[in-house]
């Protein structure tokens, strides 16, 4: 964590020369309504929960400050909450078409840190803007809801499928499963929408997010093999609406 704000620190001094010379700066507080999804979901070696793959909406919240250094570029970065993951139902859970129902909700709570540079063009009133830039990912903690016919659901992965694993019997159901995935997950992340100006110095921005995940968020000890016998990496991804308002602080004309 101190190697990612330490380059975060340096891509804002780069940047610093030029915008104090030129244009604004801004700070604001900004909400996303988000749709989160887990790429190729972890059982630990059970059968999957695939007959009826959902998503909840979940929520993120920011405080950010931005530099634009010419009328149309500039830089972003953010500080803030969210929460990841995804619902999963299942009605036979590959067991011969029983009628056992399956359910299982994850939460992944992380703090995020994005650096986004942002390209802006329109009027004076109105901008559409672009954003795209690296996003880390700190995880706070993680939780799950697994249940079986509306009861917890305790499921133990044979000792053939977690060989690998330096812990063999451990319950696939517990709650607290923090320790199953990495401390921290960098994406990459992609911004559009529009800035307006609804009084002086103060502006409104509306938009769409999207974010996928560079690294693998299992931790080692359960990158464990699928009941196919096959290991494919999990990755965060998600896509939501962005609502913000930013006090501008003018720093030269324009």
């Amino acid at each position: 964590m101190k190697k990612t704000l330490s380059f975060i620190l340096f891509a804002l001094l780069f940047a610093a020369g030029p915008l104090m010379s030129q244009k604004q700066l801004y700070f604001g507080i900004g909400g996303t309504v988000l749709s989160p999804y887990t790429i190729h979901q972890n059982n630990y070696g059970l059968p999957f929960l695939f007959d009826e793959k959902m998503t909840s909406m979940k929520g993120a919240g920011n405080i950010n400050i931005g530099f634009d250094f010419t009328n149309h570029f500039g830089l972003k970065v953010e500080i803030g909450v969210a929460t990841l993951g995804q619902d999963y139902k299942d009605k036979s859970h590959g067991t011969n078409g029983n009628n056992d129902l399956y359910a299982r909700s994850i939460k992944m709570n992380y703090m995020q840190i994005p650096l986004l540079f942002k390209y802006r063009t329109g009027g004076e009133m109105t901008k559409f803007y672009l954003a795209v830039g690296p996003q880390f990912n700190f995880l706070t903690s993680a939780t799950q809801t697994y249940t079986k016919n509306g009861l917890p659901y305790a499921g133990f992965p044979s000792a053939d499928t977690v060989k690998t694993v330096s812990h063999v019997n451990f319950n696939a159901g517990t709650e607290d499963i923090k320790a199953r995935y990495n401390s921290m997950d960098i994406m990459a992340r992609l911004d559009m929408g529009i800035d307006i100006i609804i009084v002086k110095h103060l502006l409104l921005n509306v938009g769409v997010t999207m974010a996928y995940g560079l690294t693998d968020i299992n931790a080692t000890d359960f990158q464990i093999k699928d009941y196919t016998g096959n290991y494919n990496a999990s990755h965060n991804a998600y896509a939501g609406l962005n609502l913000g308002l930013c006090y501008l602080l003018p720093i030269g004309s324009k």
